[in-house]
């Protein structure tokens, strides 16, 4: 069947000129839900009770979370899904239910009138066949197909729903190096097939798509839109710079970013000492836990970050590279910057097993200049993310923080 479906595919992308339409789909401001709460081990990916409740956030977002952001302002969710857990195995019965799952969330967040953008939220992680990820989606041809495969079932299965109200972002922070010419093509061949693949199943809905550098505004600029432009589209860069500030203390992130605590955002928030304290602090963080030659590495990365810091005379100079890029590209392409969208940016709050506690008001700077800068050159946004390292309204067990910070995102912006 897969087979089958690969080559009618292929038939129609060959065959078909792209689609004449209008713009069905708009976003504004949105805000991605979590991509899993309590992700359970793979060897439980076929249990009843996991294909259930999938997607996991179900179970501590209800329709009133979802009113509560339509209240605030947010117009639309970006809502992550682990295309893992789709091409887990090929029991056309456990699709058709994770596919209900899909469809079940879709309609509560509908619910709330709210639009949806289902985004397929390939992540570097996992290497076997059991556990698609982002590298193997980029190194091996069969993964790749497989991924094709379900971009266009999942396409089809959307057009269930009005174009206007669910869009579908095909992959997420691909991680090839849109600076090296060869690498950029291949993003390019692939960025192409998944278009196509999406647009055969379903000639009406949105489609979001992005560049190779993990989504960056580089990453976009190196994309050529001709061949995949149509009406219905939008085009997607991440921002989280400085990565120092977005993503101190992520253990994921690496030695650079892990021992770091309390990095102001503007530079002198927190008074004129506050970042002289949080360098003394990381340092000392950097000594206990590293030796060697990775110790040595992540303090010369604090110091440059720190001196970097200082010598900003304004913080927009940091953030504002992005979104001339962005801009650029597409004004040179002829591409409405209503249809830029900045789909993922935030700040970390907290991080799982540590004693991480990043201050809301450094929080809140840094996302409401993103938001002023995007707003300013006319792209839509959404903000990373409802719970979780990135929490605004929810920790990593679905708890209401105490202190949310969502609805003091946008409270101060005009329509």
């Amino acid at each position: 069947m897969i087979a089958s479906l690969r080559a009618a595919l292929t038939v129609l992308i060959i065959v078909c000129a792209l689609p004449a339409m209008a713009a069905t789909f708009e976003v504004r401001r949105a805000i991605a839900t979590n991509l899993w709460v309590e992700w359970p081990d793979v060897s439980r990916w076929n249990d009843a009770d996991v294909i259930a409740n999938f997607p996991e956030w179900r179970r501590h977002l209800g329709p009133e979370d979802f009113a509560d952001l339509k209240a605030a302002g947010y117009d639309t969710i970006r809502m992550p899904l682990e295309p893992a857990f789709f091409l887990h195995d090929d029991d056309p019965g456990r699709l058709s239910d994770v596919l209900a799952g899909m469809d079940r969330a879709i309609a509560t967040i509908r619910g709330a009138g709210l639009k949806v953008i289902v985004d397929l939220h390939t992540i570097p992680r996992g290497t076997g066949d059991d556990y698609v990820g982002t590298t193997q989606l980029q190194t091996d041809p069969e993964a790749f197909d497989r991924y094709v495969d379900l971009v266009a079932r999942i396409s089809g299965d959307l057009s269930r729903w009005p174009a206007s109200m669910v869009a579908l972002e095909v992959i997420n922070e691909p991680t090839l190096n849109c600076h090296d010419t060869g690498e950029q093509a291949r993003w390019q061949t692939k960025l192409e097939r998944l278009h196509g693949a999406a647009r055969a199943t379903n000639g009406d809905i949105t489609l979001v798509l992005t560049g190779a550098c993990w989504g960056s505004a580089d990453g976009l600029a190196a994309v050529d839109p001709g061949p995949i432009d149509d009406a219905n589209t939008l085009w997607s860069f991440h921002g989280y710079e400085p990565f120092y500030v977005t993503h101190q203390g992520a253990t994921w992130g690496g030695d650079i970013v892990a021992h770091l605590r309390g990095i102001p955002w503007p530079p002198d928030a927190g008074g004129a000492a506050a970042l002289d304290a949080a360098a003394a602090d990381s340092a000392a963080r950097i000594r206990a836990a590293l030796s060697g030659h990775a110790e040595r590495r992540t303090l010369t990365y604090l110091d440059d970050s720190v001196r970097e810091m200082r010598a900003m005379e304004d913080s927009a100079d940091a953030l504002a590279p992005m979104f001339a890029t962005a801009a650029e590209w597409a004004d040179t392409h002829g591409i409405a910057r209503d249809r830029i969208f900045m789909g993922e940016f935030g700040m970390i709050g907290r991080e799982w097993g540590t004693d991480l506690d990043v201050p809301a008001q450094y929080r809140l700077n840094y996302m409401r200049a993103m938001i002023g800068l995007a707003e300013a050159h006319g792209f839509s946004w959404s903000v990373w993310s409802v719970g979780g390292a990135f929490g605004l309204m929810q920790g990593y067990a679905g708890e209401r923080l105490d202190l949310p910070l969502y609805d003091q995102l946008i409270w101060n912006l005009t329509d």
